[in-house]
């Protein structure tokens, strides 16, 4: 199959269907067969394996079920009603196709995630926490312009706190709200597989949360629907909930028991993480169903937070909050979010980019989900994600994946504010981030209370020196402008204490390769 038709049939109900997509089947919901749900369908892997998953019922009167696609062969399914009686059976075969499909943990490194497709996922997330809101008519610009500024992981809520996924009277879910959400999904599916949801179920609604935790029906119906709904799709992932308190809490506690809700009904392998509030540790890190880790804090170019997070377990983790273009800002958003980008990958973690304030519901004078693009040509964003585009260009031209790096500031001195450093498994290659900013002194963070020199320093516009010690005494040393994406310059390796001068002002990236033996 071809890209064109790959993501033309991502969501198929043929008898061929590309690997990494969707498959679906429906029932009429009136047959006198299939009175109510559960449906209850079986589907045979081409390995062998069974997995099993619950119909869900749409707003056009029908049921269905679906399926996440991860392997190529003959599939073959069958489906009951709720007395177990059969419905029908059928099979479907999967090609080869180009699509990236879900993210998952990496088999090369437990810290990093990769695509279904082996690909290793280079991730940049973007918090758009009400992208999925109905009420939001700007969704389709901020997902075309979130893909094309290089994001690739959007973290939404799956409802926000003043609305509701179920009828007026409350009595049944409301598949027209449903429908809306899935139009989003399926959108973005279609247009930029490699953009994944991150779906927060219970976003920042601790009553909702806490209902749940009391054993609520409603509550528990709407975690299962979307699950049911949305988790085979090849472009989501959980997220239980944000701002979630100590985990002996009740709210910790209702949480907990969402995370194994949820594994006892993914079988399509959905990762799944959660939120704590900022400055707070892990929580439920050592429960099987967390699959990364998430953290919020403050002025991470030095990526501490991330070092200390990953040196607990062997997990991915997500820097999800740090400054924003709205809140916390940084006088200069382009150069702060480059630097936090650079230390976060070299500190082994995920980056991600805040700018407008998402969590308000958007109105007549402010467009809070909007184009990335279209909010910096308004003036309501300062170009804080620009230079993403650049990061990805160093990688695609290095052919570098941080699978298996190690970050090392060791190398560079022990000055992550200055230097961040790290190296390949092999020591043969070392990348290190020149943040060369304004000023430095008294950096000394501790919570809001802290004294951060990240949040008003600039590039600086002089050149600068420092000293990298490498693993090896004879090698390639290369320069990479993050600012344009441009190469500028190398010089040979001929010692392992090797001191360098930038080729200009500002914050650099230099690449440096061992020379092999001819």
């Amino acid at each position: 199959m071809n890209e064109s038709t790959d993501r033309e049939s991502i969501l198929t109900s043929g008898t061929v269907a590309p690997i990494h997509s969707c498959h679906e089947i429906s029932f009429t919901a009136s047959r006198a067969d299939c009175p109510e749900l559960p449906l209850v369908v079986a589907y045979r892997l081409p390995s062998g394996a069974t997995k099993t998953t619950r119909g869900f019922a749409t707003g056009d009167g029908k049921m269905k079920a679906r399926a996440y696609v991860d392997e190529e062969g003959f599939w073959s399914w069958e489906a009951k009603d709720y007395k177990g009686q059969v419905l029908e059976a059928g099979s479907f075969k999967t090609v080869g196709s180009s699509l990236p499909g879900k993210i998952k943990i990496s088999h090369a490194d437990p810290r990093q995630l990769q695509y279904g497709n082996g690909n290793w996922c280079l991730q940049f997330g973007d918090n758009e926490y009400r992208l999925l809101d109905p009420n939001e008519s700007k969704w389709k610009s901020c997902i075309d312009q979130a893909a094309q500024a290089g994001f690739n992981r959007a973290r939404v809520w799956l409802c926000p706190p003043e609305q509701s996924l179920f009828e007026s009277d409350g009595s049944r879910l409301d598949l027209t709200a449903w429908e809306r959400i899935e139009e989003r999904l399926l959108f973005a599916l279609r247009r930029h597989p490699e953009l994944q949801f991150e779906i927060s179920l219970f976003g920042s609604d601790q009553e909702e949360l806490s209902r749940f935790g009391d054993g609520d029906p409603k509550t528990h119906l709407r975690l299962r629907y979307a699950i049911e709904r949305f988790g085979p799709l090849p472009n989501v992932h959980w997220n239980i909930a944000n701002n979630v308190p100590d985990p002996n809490s009740p709210l910790g506690q209702a949480a907990a028991t969402a995370g194994l809700a949820i594994s006892e009904n993914n079988p399509w392998n959905s990762l799944v993480t959660l939120t704590r509030p900022r400055f707070e540790p892990v929580a439920l890190g050592d429960q099987k169903f967390i699959s990364f880790r998430s953290i919020q804090s403050l002025g991470q170019v030095t990526g501490e937070s991330v070092l200390v997070t990953r040196a607990a377990e062997a997990k991915p983790v997500a820097l999800v909050e740090d400054r924003s273009e709205h809140a916390l800002k940084p006088r200069f958003p382009r150069y702060f979010f480059r630097r936090l980008f650079w230390g976060t990958l070299l500190s082994g973690g995920l980056p991600t980019y805040s700018g407008l304030d998402t969590s308000k519901s958007s109105d007549r004078g402010n467009a809070y989900i909007s184009g990335y693009y279209d909010a910096c040509n308004s003036g309501d964003l300062r170009f804080g994600a620009h230079d993403i585009l650049n990061i990805r260009k160093f990688f695609a031209e290095t052919g570098i994946r941080l699978e298996n790096w190690r970050p090392n500031d060791h190398l560079s001195g022990d000055a992550p504010l200055l230097v961040k450093s790290a190296s390949s498994d092999d020591g043969s290659e070392v990348i290190a981030y020149v943040a060369n900013p304004q000023f430095h002194e008294n950096h000394n963070p501790d919570g809001y209370a802290g004294s951060y020199s990240d949040e008003i320093a600039d590039a600086n516009e002089i050149f600068t020196t420092f000293t990298l010690e490498l693993p090896f005494s004879d090698g390639l040393a290369k320069w990479f402008n993050p600012l344009t994406g441009e190469w500028r310059g190398e010089a040979q390796i001929t010692r392992n204490s090797t001191t360098f001068l930038t080729p200009e002002p500002g914050d650099w990236v230099v690449w440096v390769k061992q020379a092999w033996p001819a």
